[in-house]
């Protein structure tokens, strides 16, 4: 197969894998380029051709992706607030006319899945790097236990009680709970309608008892350093951005990972808030704000 048939073929799902893996798109980018560079050597050494190359691919780029994510453990430490994920933003369809906030490759080529919602995404930052790497390509990509125990150089029977443990531990999270798209497109709805209309009671309802707003500034813009927990508090620092900039901020609608969330602009800051929100028995269990620029650098949310 020439190579750069291989490329268009399996770059997608490198991407997708990488991508789980990092909560970064361009670390996911440059570590799935860095796969395909050693393809091409090997091909340009003249060394025997790989039997399986997806196979080869991918157990290149989960190593790469697990390397990486043990070299940054200490960057973690000294990040300054809540790390997030960068988000994949997509267009909401239910809006007419609206513009691309996708930007383009990569975003369109990472094979986006229903079951990898933002909020499990940030679940699955809790994890060691190998039970990431685990359950990410038996949950999402259904690899069986031979080749992911290869990939990650752990026996089969490893990786199966690995993948048992942590199937357990994750359906007890309330960030694992899964709602179909309608039930949460009326909840973000009705969220938005309560906050652009001044109904305080009725957000407040909308809102889980122990809920926790996340925000992700990395240092480089206003955040809230820590989590903001329980409904009263997170209710008052929505009330804080409502009346920020005197209310001449916008709301778009889009797609954050799948799942219907929306972008905040306000004119007195350059850059966009990217919003996700996560439901647990039809109220509001988390919110992710992601407002580090740099996690945003890969979007069109101009």
């Amino acid at each position: 197969m020439e190579l750069d048939s291989v490329y268009r073929t399996y770059r997608p799902l490198l991407l997708s894998i990488a991508y789980r893996m990092l909560g970064s798109v361009t670390q996911a980018e440059d570590l799935v380029q860095d796969a395909f560079v050693t393809v091409q050597q090997l091909d340009r050494d003249k060394i025997s051709p790989v039997r399986n190359l997806k196979a080869y691919l991918c157990k290149v780029v989960t190593n790469r992706c697990l390397d990486y994510l043990k070299s940054s453990h200490k960057k973690r430490e000294v990040y300054i607030g809540q790390w997030l994920p960068e988000p994949l933003v997509q267009d909401y369809a239910g809006v007419t006319g609206s513009a691309s906030a996708a930007g383009g490759d990569p975003i369109q080529t990472i094979v986006l899945e229903d079951t990898i919602s933002y909020a499990f995404l940030v679940l699955l930052d809790r994890l060691t790097p190998v039970e990431r790497a685990v359950f990410i390509l038996r949950e999402a990509f259904d690899y069986d236990y031979r080749d992911i125990a290869d990939f990650v150089n752990k026996t089969e029977l490893g990786c199966r009680k690995i993948y048992s443990r942590l199937k357990r531990k994750i359906q007890d999270d309330p960030a694992a709970e899964l709602i179909s798209s309608d039930q949460s497109e009326q909840l973000v709805l009705r969220f938005l309608h309560a906050a652009a209309t001044g109904d305080m009671d009725g957000l407040f309802a909308l809102l889980s008892e122990d809920i926790v707003l996340y925000s992700d500034g990395g240092g480089k813009v206003s955040a809230a350093v820590k989590p903001i927990i329980s409904s009263q508090r997170v209710l008052a620092f929505i009330q804080g951005l409502l009346t920020k900039g005197g209310g001449a901020g916008g709301v778009r609608l889009v797609k954050v990972n799948g799942q219907l969330g929306f972008v905040l602009s306000n004119p007195s800051e350059p850059f966009p808030t990217v919003v996700s929100l996560a439901f647990r028995d039809g109220r509001v269990q988390q919110i992710y704000l992601i407002r580090n620029p740099d996690k945003l650098r890969h979007l069109n949310l101009g």
